[in-house]
């Protein structure tokens, strides 16, 4: 009796063996997506991590890399991330949960060759604008705990000399909501 393997991976494509005059052109359509991640402490500069598909080995890890990028790969070490359990409120009733699941993945530690660096870009980073609005922040920012609390107590005070509490502007002690 012989085994039936079944594939995990997307189909892939079949083109017919040979056409009829001018070769057509053809588009690489990987069958994994890989997924570059920032480190969460300093790595030496030859290191990237990524996030890959839970049946992608090594070898597929280090071909993608070396023949669709050209880059060359000294070693590459997987861990695997098992089926990650987290608790989702659900839309019909605001206090029942329901357990939902990520598809498992693998981290890639990829170190590079040939003296190759790499270093991660900064894409996420804020730009400082010239606003007042800017200085008015930071002079909250500023401001200690006790100076907030006192601002906060000279609030609740007005609030509570123009007749209406704050308790009835709240929205989580209204219990009609």
């Amino acid at each position: 009796m012989s085994r039936i393997r079944i594939g995990t991976k997307l189909p892939g494509y079949k083109f017919p063996l040979h056409y009829n005059g001018a070769p057509q052109r053809r588009i690489f359509i990987p069958e994994w997506y890989i997924t570059l991640v920032k480190p969460r402490k300093e790595m030496p500069k030859n290191y990237v991590r990524f996030h890959v598909p839970a049946d992608m080995t090594k070898y597929d890890m280090k071909e993608y890399l070396d023949k669709v990028y050209n880059i060359p790969v000294t070693s590459i070490n997987l861990s695997i991330v098992n089926y990650i359990r987290y608790r989702q409120p659900t839309p019909w009733r605001k206090d029942q949960y329901m357990w939902k699941f990520m598809e498992p993945w693998k981290i890639a530690h990829v170190y590079l060759g040939n003296n190759e660096t790499f270093e991660f870009p900064e894409i996420l980073t804020k730009v400082k604008e010239e606003d007042g609005d800017d200085e008015e922040m930071e002079d909250m920012d500023s401001k200690t705990m006790v100076e907030q609390q006192e601002a906060y107590s000279k609030f609740a005070e007005k609030q509570q000399t123009s007749g209406v509490s704050i308790k009835d502007k709240t929205y989580f002690e209204n219990k009609w909501l």
